[in-house]
């Protein structure tokens, strides 16, 4: 596997990225979505990354604008603006030449929330892996992260639940101990994309799927539900 540093650059400003690459020609790639305050450092996304480059497959992980190594600030985060952001990176994957061209979106929480609006306008994402997705966003309370009145006037603009019969070749993974996401944000997911689809549901992971076991079997889900529509 072969790893490199690239750059992108939406609304003036720099975004980071890491190019996880297999020994393998022309390559699918799946984009990963981190959630509202991770970044493309976490273990999660590194880590897949070495799962897929095992079976061929590329990974792109990047920092969203406010997050890790890229330009910007949280509290200018909307949801509109981080559509923008991902339709920029799948533009990328789209013309790199060491790629194939074949994409599939990874999104862990916020992440996978954009990842399923991003599928069902985009045409050229060809499969899909939510971890603990919500389908609906909530308002500000008293342990909001710090984002601006912006990201909460903008998320109005988003009905996820509408459009999700235009996503297809989705898998969704949820634990039923998640803190933050309940286990019913998956199950109307599930419920409203389009064929094929499957959910699964790993017993006693929590939001951030922190158990090793938990995590390792998302991972196998995940690289087995790549293999099967990306590479068909």
């Amino acid at each position: 596997m072969d790893m490199r540093d690239i750059a992108f650059s939406v609304r003036g400003m720099r975004m980071s990225g890491v190019l996880h690459l297999p020994d393998r020609q022309s390559p699918p790639c799946v984009i990963a979505c981190h959630g509202l305050l991770s970044t493309k450092e976490s273990d999660k996304y590194i880590e897949l990354g070495a799962w897929l480059s095992r079976d061929g497959l590329a990974l792109l992980r990047f920092d969203f604008s406010g997050c890790g190594e890229s330009e910007g600030k949280l509290e200018d985060v909307t949801i509109t603006g981080r559509l923008e952001e991902l339709q920029t990176v799948v533009d990328f994957v789209k013309t790199d030449s060491a790629l194939g061209g074949t994409i599939g979106l990874m999104g862990s929480s916020l992440g996978g929330y954009l990842s399923l609006l991003m599928a069902a306008r985009e045409k050229e994402i060809k499969a899909i892996v939510t971890w603990a997705a919500p389908y609906r966003l909530s308002g500000p309370s008293s342990d909001s992260p710090p984002l601006g009145e912006s990201f909460y006037r903008d998320m109005k603009n988003h009905d996820l639940i509408a459009i999700l019969r235009g996503v297809r070749h989705c898998l969704v993974v949820h634990g039923d101990m998640d803190e933050v996401v309940p286990l019913t944000h998956a199950s109307l997911i599930h419920e409203n994309i389009g064929d094929p689809k499957r959910l699964e549901i790993i017993r006693g992971a929590d939001h951030r799927f922190t158990n090793p076991e938990h995590r390792e079997q998302a991972y196998r889900l995940t690289t087995a539900w790549f293999n099967g529509h990306l590479t068909a």
